[in-house]
């Protein structure tokens, strides 16, 4: 009985960490960092767009074309974009998706770059040419980015899309439900009867009101189940409070400053007034990375397993070799 409860125990007690352990990973190592790198991506491109036309309006393109902003954002897209590549199943929809992504990228490249000819071309011109040109080949390029049906953007909400579907099935997973612990604390218990059955068999039989291994193997169980309990519990909770608070303030974060990003863009293409000359605060990447870090944090915390994977088997092993010498010196002696 002794051995068969502790053989439960070590099964629950590894299969539920080892649970656990494998969802957090996979959220931290996979799901999560591809949603936001496809978030990311999102604003570093609505954020290229508006220094681009920031460039052109405030007459600074016939200098530097788009700008320096406008590099440094399809940079960050497209360093974006690798990483999700690297992390998307090779063969599935994301994959695909990603194909048609490339393409668009492209293309938004593509039309930027004649538009940046196109205006160095009317500067040649001088006061014969109105630069009409140039703004047309730009409104191109914002509108393949920005299309609602089918732009570079909408094609790279579909792939969050994706990865935000996949990764609110892995926040949501029964593994990191506490009351799993039950499960674990039920094998527990049946450890602790099936010893204090065999204590009560060895004084009915043999008048041995104490027996030192099967206590040992009773406070090695115990013990066991106090340290499931402090690593799983903390560790469920920074992964609720990952899942709740840290990656919402996160995308919440991103989402927001991608509003005011498009706002002002679509101010410049409109050619509002105050806003010919106008500077972006761009992306708050300060705020991005605090919010990123404190996520990274949570899941790094729900991920610690705290040592049990080692653990588990050796106090199993040892509760059962306990079991073995508090009962067996008892068996032989009746045989005798």
């Amino acid at each position: 009985m002794i051995l068969a409860a502790t053989a439960l125990l070590w099964i629950a007690a590894t299969i539920l960490v080892q649970g656990q352990h494998g969802t957090v990973q996979a959220v931290r190592g996979d799901t999560s960092p591809a949603l936001l790198d496809a978030v990311g991506a999102h604003a570093a491109l609505s954020d290229a767009d508006l220094a681009a036309w920031q460039s052109f309006r405030s007459g600074e393109a016939q200098l530097i074309g788009p700008g320096q902003q406008y590099q440094n954002d399809m940079t960050t897209a497209s360093q974006d974009l690798e990483r999700l590549a690297a992390l998307e199943p090779s063969g599935g929809p994301g994959s695909q998706q990603l194909q048609t992504v490339s393409g668009q990228l492209v293309t938004y490249q593509g039309l930027v770059e004649q538009a940046d000819a196109a205006n160095r071309a009317d500067i040649a011109l001088g006061t014969a040419s109105d630069h009409d040109l140039g703004y047309a080949y730009l409104t191109y390029a914002s509108s393949s980015m920005r299309d609602p049906q089918g732009g570079l953007l909408a094609s790279i909400d579909g792939l969050a899309a994706l990865d935000r579907r996949s990764l609110g099935q892995q926040l949501t997973s029964p593994w990191t439900d506490p009351a799993l612990l039950l499960t674990v604390a039920a094998a527990g218990a049946g450890v602790l009867a099936s010893i204090i059955a065999a204590r009560g068999f060895l004084l009915r039989r043999f008048r041995r009101v104490i027996s030192p291994p099967l206590l040992a193997a009773a406070a090695l169980a115990c013990g066991l189940l106090a340290w499931m309990a402090l690593v799983t519990l903390p560790a469920d909770a920074a992964f609720a409070a990952a899942r709740d608070t840290a990656l919402p303030r996160l995308t919440g974060s991103w989402q927001a400053q991608i509003r005011a990003v498009d706002a002002e863009a679509a101010a410049l293409r409109a050619n509002a007034a105050g806003h010919a000359s106008a500077t972006s605060g761009g992306l708050n990447v300060t705020v991005t990375q605090s919010a990123n870090g404190a996520l990274d944090a949570d899941l790094a915390a729900a991920g610690n397993s705290g040592g049990l994977p080692f653990g588990i088997p050796v106090l199993a092993v040892a509760i059962a070799v306990l079991a073995c010498l508090g009962v067996k010196p008892r068996l032989d002696e009746y045989r005798r």
